[in-house]
Parts: structure tokens; C-alpha cells; sequence
């Protein structure tokens, strides 16, 4: 079937890229409920406690996506040759745009629960209702594969060298992908964290395909180290933000305590999963007795504290979260459902659904004198790029603040140094 895709465009004018030219046609797309409920769940659950200005919601996110999609593939197809035509570029775009529909309320605070509860995590449902709710109907009303798109959102795609899906697919989902580019941008504006920008115009005019993959062109070296120090450099000062972390703890808790009571895990229908956004689940959490213990506390901003941090390091090793807790329990004296590790952890080079490097590896090339294209070890030009692989890491201990000092004499006696 071919698609039914108008010539104009519409434009969204958006405080990180400015005038977003994007296709008509999406809006119809915009428009299912799917996408819109994106409005009302916020990209960093916990940080507006820290950063008033982070506010900001997974629905402008994934029109920022969308539209580096759109620039990466034109770039693609206009300046370095691939052959992508215009409904390739349609199928990009649109895969971007529904890229982020399957997070649950609180985003990636939500996640933990779903993996544990339903052993499905955001991309899962992503696929699920791209292909199961009314977004799949008005793809497939547009001319769309429903099930094509979905594979291209969520890098479900095997991997094959000839496959234009699977290198559609690399544009969201690689190790330096437009999702990636659009968030760290997008995060450090509303937290008030940017002042050393990502260079993302220049990243994406030195993308291009070679061997059926995506890499980057050595030439853009500086560029891409500036993308992965600006990425650690988030994960500091946002995402491991020790307060924004105590608020996510808290409301994890909230969630855990009323899992089976309020039902927000269990989904027979897309309808089932869409109803939960962070208004409805915030309400719920706040109405019942036993999460409004947490949830209360959180509004009142009386918020847990650290009473203990290591060094924020990259490491590899791994801690046993209960028995940590039970060991400063037993030394201590205090109640063991007082006392909260805390160990976020994201791997320096990011995470790639595709196949083509290693870990901790980034695909890149140079271009030779005939024009040739041949692949090159980042670590052989880059100056520290060897020197980080691996997860960044750091312990967190914390308790309530009248137990603060006698967890901290514990911990430091007992863990001075445990990364």
C-alpha cells in the first residue's frame, strides 16, 4: 500500500532546535492517544525537586527525536549518498516520534517495577502498542507497517548488512543516536546544566553508513568526545543527582507498597496500559493510606538523606544490595526497612541494540583518498576514550534524618571504600 504522505510540512517551533520542520502528515499520528499521553509524564522524574525548571515531558522529547531523525536521514541520503528515500525517511521519523510511548508513569522510575512484576521493560510495550492500539491503526490508515515500525523503534531488527530497517533502526537506537542527542540537550536546558552544549549539528553531518552500519567519521573526534563527557558529565549532576535519586527511592517505595492493591502493572488491553500517566498514578498513590505515607512525605520535602557516598568511580565490580543493608542493620541497631542503598549505574559508551560492535565500543571510520570509507578503533585517536569504559557507578546510603549520623559512623567504619 503506498502512503498516503501530503507534500507540506508544518513547522513546531521548540526552545532546543528552534523551528522543527516536520511532515503534515504526523500530525494525525500527534494526535492518538498514545503520543498524547505523553504530555502528562514527565522525561526526569524526581528532578524539578533539584532543578524547579525540569518540568519538561517525554511528549516534546519525542518531537525532538523525530526531527534529528529527519536531519540524520536527509543528511544520509543528500550529502553522503545512501540510498534512503523519502518513505524511508517517513518510516524513521515516525519510529522516533513513537519511540518513548511505552514508558509508564515517573518514565524510567516506573521501570524497575515493570521488569520485576511483568519482566517487560518500556520497549516491550512500546512494540506492543504500536502494534496492538489505535497508533497502529492510523499508521497502517497512512500506509505504514505497523509491525516495521515498531521493530525500527525499538531495535528489534536482526541485524543484516543489506537491511534498510535495520540501518533506519541504528538512527534511534545506536550507540550515538538522535534519541540520545535530543535528551541530553533537552535535560541540561531545563535543569540549567548547559553550558557545555553537544555539537550535535556537526555529529550528525559526520554520520554515515558503511558496511550496512552506522558510524561517525573520525574527522569529528572532537564532537564525539564532547558528546560522551557531556553524557557523564548529565549522569552527575542530574541523573545520579543524590536528591533527585532520594525522591525516585521514594516514590518507588510508594509504588511498591500498593502494587497489588491499585493494579497499575496489570494490562489485559493497550487501553489497560495508556490510562496510567503521572497524573492519574500520582492521585491513586496520594488516595490511598499506605502509599500516602511516602507521597506525603515527598511533598512536604521530607525527604531521605545520605549518610553515606563513595567516590562516584567506573567500575565493573558488583555489591549485594541486602546484604549491605542487613550488615549495617545488624551493626547498628536500626530497622532494616530504615536503611536504603541506593547504586544507579550507566555504562560511559552508550548502550547499542545493534550488533556490530563490541561493548563499550563506538563504530567509527575515516575517508580515504579514493573516497573509500574503512573502519578505525576509536581508542586509537580518541585521548582518555580507552581509559572510561566501563559503568559509571556510585553507593548511596541513605535513612531517615534522625538516624543519619549512626548509619554514616557504621558505614564508613565498615565500607570506607566499596567500589
Amino acid at each position: 500500500m503506498k502512503k498516503k504522505i501530503h507534500g507540506s510540512n508544518i513547522k513546531i517551533n521548540d526552545p532546543i532546535h528552534g523551528f522543527m520542520v516536520l511532515p503534515d502528515f504526523i500530525t494525525n499520528i500527534v494526535d492518538s492517544r498514545a503520543i498524547q499521553r505523553l504530555m502528562r509524564i514527565r522525561q526526569l522524574s524526581g528532578a524539578s525537586h533539584v532543578y524547579p525548571g525540569a518540568n519538561h515531558t517525554r511528549f516534546e522529547h519525542s518531537l525532538g527525536v523525530a526531527y534529528l531523525a529527519k536531519r540524520m536521514t536527509e543528511n544520509l541520503r543528500d550529502l553522503q549518498g545512501v540510498d534512503i528515500s523519502d518513505e524511508d525517511i517517513n518510516d524513521c521519523v515516525v519510529a522516533a516520534l513513537c519511540h518513548d510511548i511505552g514508558h509508564g508513569p515517573f518514565s524510567h522510575n516506573f521501570e524497575s517495577l515493570l521488569i520485576k512484576h511483568n519482566n517487560k521493560d518500556h520497549e516491550d510495550y512500546t512494540e506492543w502498542l504500536i502494534q496492538k492500539s489505535e497508533i497502529g491503526n492510523k499508521l497502517e490508515e497512512f500506509g505504514f507497517s505497523k509491525n516495521y515500525i515498531s521493530d525500527i523503534a525499538t531495535g528489534k531488527i536482526i541485524g543484516k548488512a543489506n537491511d534498510k530497517g535495520y540501518l533506519l533502526s541504528q538512527v534511534i537506537t545506536s550507540a550515538i543516536n538522535v534519541d540520545s542527542m535530543d535528551y541530553l540537550l533537552r535535560d541540561n536546558y531545563h535543569c540549567g546544566t548547559g553550558k557545555a552544549s553537544v555539537d550535535i549539528s556537526r555529529l550528525l553531518l559526520s554520520m554515515d553508513e558503511i558496511d550496512g552500519f552506522l558510524g561517525v567519521n573520525i574527522k569529528a573526534l572532537i564532537s564525539l568526545e564532547g558528546f560522551l563527557l557531556s553524557r557523564i558529565s548529565s549522569f552527575r549532576t542530574i541523573y545520579f543527582h543524590k536528591t533527585c535519586r532520594a525522591v525516585q527511592i521514594m516514590l518507588e517505595e510508594a509504588m511498591k507498597s500498593v502494587v497489588n492493591e491499585i493494579g497499575f502493572l496489570n494490562y489485559s488491553t493497550p487501553d489497560d496500559f495508556l490510562k496510567w500517566d503521572d497524573y492519574v498514578l500520582w492521585t491513586d498513590l496520594i488516595r490511598n493510606p499506605v502509599s500516602a505515607i511516602w507521597m506525603k512525605k515527598i511533598q512536604k520535602r521530607e525527604l531521605l538523606k545520605t549518610c553515606f557516598e563513595s567516590q562516584i568511580q567506573i567500575s565493573n565490580n558488583n555489591i549485594d544490595i541486602n546484604e549491605l543493608k542487613e550488615n549495617i542493620s545488624e551493626k547498628s541497631g536500626i530497622n532494616i526497612t530504615d536503611i536504603f542503598i541506593d547504586l544507579p549505574s550507566s555504562p560511559n559508551v552508550p548502550y547499542s541494540h545493534t550488533d556490530q560492535t563490541r561493548p563499550n565500543e563506538i563504530y567509527t571510520f575515516e575517508r580515504l583518498a579514493n573516497g573509500q570509507k574503512q573502519p578505525v578503533r576509536l581508542e586509537d585517536y580518541s585521548l582518555f576514550f580507552n581509559h572510561f569504559k566501563g559503568s559509571l557507578k556510585i553507593l548511596r546510603i541513605y535513612t531517615w534524618p534522625k538516624y543519619r549520623k549512626k548509619v554514616a559512623e557504621i558505614a564508613n567504619k565498615l565500607y570506607p571504600s566499596l567500589l
